[in-house]
C-alpha cells in the first residue's frame, strides 16, 4: 500500500467482481425469500377492535397529549415536596399511634 491508502500491487486474476444479476438463481431458502405473514396475536386483534371504533383517533390523540402534559412535582417542585414531607409524616405519626393502640390492649 502506497501512503494514500491505494494498493501498489494488481489483483491476481483480471475478473471483475460483479453483483448477482436478477435472472440468476438465489440461494436462499423458499422460506427467506418468501416469509409467512407475521403472526396477528390476541393484544394486535384487541388493539386494532379498539382503533376501528368511532372516536378511537381522536381519544389516542387526546392520550397521547395528556401523556406529554407536564406533572405537578415538574410545575412546582418545591409545593409538592413540602407537601410530600407533611403527607409522609402524618402518615408516620398514623402508623405510630396506630402500634401504640394495639400493644395498649395487650
Amino acid at each position: 500500500m502506497t501512503r494514500d491508502g491505494t494498493p501498489t500491487e494488481q489483483p491476481a486474476t483480471d475478473e471483475t467482481i460483479r453483483l448477482r444479476t436478477p435472472r440468476q438463481a438465489s440461494t436462499l431458502p423458499a422460506w427467506m425469500l418468501d416469509p409467512p405473514p407475521p403472526r396477528r396475536t390476541l393484544g394486535v386483534r384487541v388493539g386494532q377492535a379498539f382503533a376501528a371504533l368511532p372516536g378511537a383517533d381522536r381519544l389516542r390523540r387526546r392520550w397521547w397529549a395528556w401523556q406529554d402534559r407536564d406533572r405537578l412535582y415538574q410545575r412546582y417542585p418545591t409545593a409538592f415536596k413540602l407537601v410530600a414531607m407533611v403527607v409522609s409524616w402524618v402518615v408516620v405519626m398514623a402508623l405510630v399511634l396506630l402500634v401504640y393502640a394495639l400493644y395498649g390492649q395487650i
